[in-house]
């Protein structure tokens, strides 16, 4: 009894004020899968198919340390005879407020399982990675987002920009202020 009060509570707590869900606006396959939405890519590189990609999210939360931080998750299936790589090193995420206005920048933090900066797939494999982001404001602050990645075959390069935007109902509140440049402020007042 004490451990169902203990996951009830965890459950609460999950899905308290802080916490967002996001979906993607991009074309999915139909497919039936376990998770989010996701978005859907057919990878063609060199006038071949190397890759089937879904790229979902979990949405924003509040972290462990206190911090702000989203989720991106990507199921990567190679589909040739060669590796491929998943370039983490590419991955950028720019979030934006409900007036359209891009927000301060968001930091990578980390792409599990954890390993190099370029995850390499194998001929035939599927890997499944998420990546995490520190965000520069509370997840209900964000409206709608979008995270750039990257997947390489040989020399060849595919680059794909895929967008999500909020999806529950807890209100996207305003952005705080921008902070105040108190070396400014001094020499204003002489």
């Amino acid at each position: 009894m004490r451990n169902l009060r203990f996951a009830a509570l965890l459950v609460v707590a999950a899905c308290g004020p802080e916490t967002t869900s996001f979906r993607t606006t991009d074309q999915g396959d139909g497919k039936e899968r376990t998770g989010p939405p996701a978005a859907a890519y057919v990878v063609r590189l060199g006038g071949r198919e190397v890759a089937n990609v879904h790229v979902s999210s979990n949405g924003g939360y509040i972290g462990s340390s206190g911090e702000p931080m989203t989720h991106i998750g990507f199921d990567i299936r190679n589909t040739t005879t060669t590796p491929i790589v998943f370039e983490s090193d590419a991955l950028r995420l720019v979030v934006i407020d409900k007036h359209g206005a891009p927000l301060r920048p968001t930091a990578f933090t980390a792409v599990t399982p954890l390993g190099p900066a370029q995850v390499p797939i194998a001929a035939g494999a599927t890997a499944a990675l998420d990546a995490y982001f520190w965000l520069p404001v509370r997840p209900r602050v964000v409206e709608t987002m979008r995270v750039q990645w990257a997947l390489t075959s040989g020399d060849d390069r595919y680059d794909q920009t895929t967008s999500f935007v909020r999806d529950d109902d807890y209100p996207v509140t305003e952005p705080p202020p921008p902070p105040v440049d108190e070396g400014r402020l001094t020499q204003r007042a002489r």
